[in-house]
């Protein structure tokens, strides 16, 4: 999905929307992007690219159990 179909998909979410707490949540994220930080051409690079890499499907993501275990494994080979 394109960015302005996003926009499109949410506008028309947001208008049919009655739920008081989703909408001041929606204001806090508002007011929260006006303080949000810029990021430099390089980390938006970067996060373009991982984007791009996650909607191909070319990422692989472990449970949490799995990345534990990796961590005591390797752990076990350094001492």
């Amino acid at each position: 999905m394109d960015i302005q179909s996003l926009k499109l998909d949410l506008i028309n979410w947001l208008t049919n929307l009655q739920d008081k707490a989703i909408l001041k949540q929606l204001q806090g994220l508002k007011e929260q992007d006006k303080n949000s930080i810029l990021l430099s051409a390089d980390q938006e690079s970067e996060l373009e690219r991982r984007i791009q890499h996650y909607e191909n499907g070319d990422s692989k993501f472990s449970s949490w159990e799995d990345v534990k275990q990796r961590v005591k494994d390797k752990a076990k080979d350094v001492l």
